[in-house]
């Protein structure tokens, strides 16, 4: 299926938020970034990223722990992490409100997704998705400090039972 993001104006987010990032596939740094990589040209629709789309961490606002267990219990995901918004804007990060569509199916928790806007995609690098495994490589080694930092951002990684 292809993914699509349509940008939202009707939700600001406030400094004090918490976002909630599942960890489940996004503990392996790697992988997540892959992912990321992948749905970069998916963002060119948010301004300021339109030539070449951004490398972002996909998340769900939520007022505190206790929402983000709530969340996490309605859902498959077994591990998450929760940062503020301020923390993350204070790493450089964009946040922006979006809904992201598989196909023509609209994903669960739209009211409450929010995209962390890591960096932009690297300009005049062709989509991810037709670059050869070498040049992946490279380019995953290039992002790889920064996307990670943000992860981090929401360290310590929990469960419904606590921190792990």
């Amino acid at each position: 299926m292809t993914r699509r993001v349509v940008v939202r104006d009707d939700r600001r987010v406030g400094d004090a938020e918490q976002l909630l990032v599942r960890m489940n596939d996004d503990r392996d740094v790697t992988n997540a970034l892959k992912l990321a990589l992948a749905d970069a040209p998916a963002y060119r629709v948010v301004p300021g990223f339109e030539p070449s789309g951004a490398v972002t961490v996909s998340c769900f606002a939520v007022a505190d722990d206790l929402e983000a267990q709530i969340v996490v219990r309605g859902t498959r995901w077994s591990r998450y992490g929760l940062a503020l918004v301020s923390d993350l804007r204070a790493l450089g990060c964009d946040l922006i409100a979006t809904d992201v569509f598989d196909g023509e199916d609209l994903l669960p928790l739209s009211d409450r997704h929010v995209d962390v806007i890591v960096c932009p995609y690297p300009p005049g690098t062709p989509d991810y998705a037709v670059l050869a495994k070498a040049q992946r490589s490279q380019l995953r080694a290039s992002l790889a400090d920064r996307f990670t930092a943000v992860l981090r951002a929401f360290d310590p990684r929990r469960t419904t039972g606590g921190i792990l």
